[in-house]
């Protein structure tokens, strides 16, 4: 073999090395980013079950309240409600006893 023939020949096994080692560190980039795409996929999931998670509590409390707020308002129309039941009782009451107690009108007497 002459000296050209094996400066070819190292050449082409250099190639080939150079090759093997890029489509080795290609392999090994795809499965790298097939495994981050995956891991985020789980991130992603957990994200998405927290967020849910979330929204309901959120939904809930909003229930709550809701139902807090509507419970005081009836509770406050009740309470008007007596309250003017009472101030009702408390004038007939008082028109009652100043028809009671007013004197009675003088025949001839101009009325006021």
């Amino acid at each position: 073999m002459t000296g050209f023939e094996t400066a070819s020949l190292a050449i082409a096994g250099a190639n080939a090395l150079a090759s093997i080692t890029a489509a080795a560190g290609i392999w090994h980039g795809i499965r790298t980013m097939v495994r981050a795409n995956k891991d985020r996929a789980v991130i992603l999931d957990q994200q998405r079950e927290a967020d849910e998670r979330r929204h309901a509590e959120a939904i809930r409390a909003g229930d709550q309240r809701h139902a807090e707020a509507m419970q005081a308002l009836a509770d406050q129309r009740r309470e008007a409600a007596g309250q003017r039941r009472a101030l009702e009782a408390l004038i007939t009451g008082m028109e009652t006893m100043i028809e009671r107690t007013a004197p009675k009108p003088r025949p001839g007497a101009p009325a006021e």
